[in-house]
């Protein structure tokens, strides 16, 4: 029960290669990013119209 509490808290966490998404004030904005690495500062997504670029991981879904 203590870590489903404390994994609504957490950060998510992407591994590098997967696909991501990024939302921003409610809707799709970016689309086909790949995470290259994500650190305490943030995810780097490299994204194919918008290049390289540093991402909040709260803003990002993964694709399935």
């Amino acid at each position: 029960m203590f870590k489903l509490i404390q994994s609504l808290f957490q950060s998510p966490r992407f591994n590098p290669g997967v696909r991501v998404n990024r939302f921003h004030k409610g809707s799709i904005d970016r689309v086909d990013g790949r995470v290259v690495a994500q650190t305490a500062e943030g995810v780097l997504v490299e994204w194919p119209r918008f290049g390289t670029g540093w991402e909040r991981p709260q803003t990002l879904c993964q694709q399935v």
